[in-house]
C-alpha cells in the first residue's frame, strides 16, 4: 500500500508521503474519532471510584516515560547512525507537552497541595497542550500519518487530553478560579530548567532551539513573527515572558470554561480526591 515501512525513519520515507499530511483525510478522521472517544469514555466512566482513578494515574506515570524513552532512543539511533548527530535542539523532553511526563507521578502518588498542583495543571494547560497537537501536530513536518513516529505522538497527546477531561468529568478534581496559581506553579518550576537551556543553546549557535515555545513559538499562529520582532530589538526575553503570560491566560480560560459548564448543568465543583467542595 505504501512505499515505506511503518517503523521507517524519516530519511527512508519518500517525500511524497510527507506532503499535505496536515488536515488530510486521515488526520481529520483521527480528530473526529479521538474527540468522540474521549467524550464516550468520560461519559461511560464518570462514576469511576477514586482508587481506580489513582491506579490509572499511577500506571500511566510509568508507561508514558517508558514509551517516551523508546521513542527518543529509536530516533536518536537513526539520527546518529546516519550522521545527523543527536537532535539536542528538538528531541529532549523539555516541551510544554513533556510536562505530562513529570507531573503525572505527583498526580498519582502525591498528597495535599503537591497533588493538587499536578491535577490543576493536567486539567487546564495539559489539556490545551495535548489538544493543540490534535490540530497542529509538528510531527507531520517529518513523518506521514501512517508511521510509528506519528502514531506515538498522536497517542501521547490523546492521553494528555483524555486524562485531564477524565479527571474533571469524574469530579475527582475540578479546578476553580483559585486554582490558577496551582496550575501555573509546575510551569514556573519547569521553566527554571527550560529557559536557561534555551538561552545557553541559542547563544552557542543553536538558533532553532524552541523548548516550550520560549524562543520562537514555532508551529503556532503569529508567534514566530512576534518573536522575530523582539529578536531584532535584542529583546527576545520579552517574548519569553509573553509566552509565560500566555500560558497563564490559557489556564484562566479553562477555569472560566469549567465554571460556566458546571453552572450551566447545576453541578457543584466538588473535588472527590480530598472531599472538599469549591463554591465559586
Amino acid at each position: 500500500m505504501f512505499n515505506y515501512n511503518f517503523f521507517d525513519y524519516k530519511d527512508f520515507i519518500p517525500d511524497e508521503y510527507k506532503q499535505n499530511v496536515l488536515w488530510s483525510l486521515p488526520h481529520i478522521i483521527f480528530i473526529v474519532v479521538a474527540i468522540s472517544t474521549i467524550i464516550l469514555l468520560c461519559v461511560f466512566f464518570k462514576n469511576t471510584k477514586n482508587k481506580n482513578i489513582e491506579t490509572y494515574l499511577k500506571v500511566l506515570s510509568i508507561i508514558i516515560p517508558i514509551l517516551e524513552v523508546i521513542k527518543i532512543v529509536w530516533e536518536s539511533y537513526w539520527d546518529i547512525t546516519l550522521g545527523h548527530g543527536f537532535n539536542v535542539t528538538g528531541l529532549l523532553p523539555l516541551y510544554t507537552c513533556s510536562m505530562f511526563i513529570y507531573v503525572l507521578p505527583f498526580a498519582g502518588w502525591g498528597k495535599g497541595k503537591v497533588k493538587e498542583c499536578a491535577l490543576a495543571f493536567l486539567t487546564t494547560l495539559g489539556v490545551f497542550a495535548g489538544a493543540t497537537n490534535f490540530f497542529l501536530p509538528p510531527i507531520f513536518n517529518d513523518y506521514p500519518f501512517f508511521s510509528y513516529a506519528s502514531f506515538t505522538s498522536l497517542n501521547y497527546h490523546f492521553l494528555m487530553v483524555f486524562t485531564g477531561i477524565f479527571i474533571v468529568s469524574t469530579r475527582y478534581y475540578v479546578p476553580n478560579l483559585k486554582s490558577a496559581f496551582k496550575a501555573f506553579l509546575p510551569v514556573l518550576i519547569f521553566s527554571l530548567i527550560v529557559i536557561p537551556v534555551n538561552y545557553i543553546m541559542y547563544l552557542n549557535g543553536n538558533k532553532w532551539v524552541d523548548y516550550m515555545l520560549y524562543m520562537h513559538g514555532y508551529g503556532a499562529p503569529l508567534l514566530p513573527q512576534i518573536s522575530d520582532f523582539f529578536g531584532k530589538l535584542n529583546l527576545r526575553f520579552v517574548f519569553t515572558i509573553l509566552i509565560m503570560g500566555l500560558y497563564l491566560g490559557i489556564i484562566y480560560l479553562f477555569l472560566v470554561i469549567y465554571k460556566i459548564v458546571f453552572k450551566a448543568f447545576n453541578i457543584k465543583q466538588f473535588n472527590r480526591f480530598e472531599g472538599e467542595c469549591h463554591e465559586n
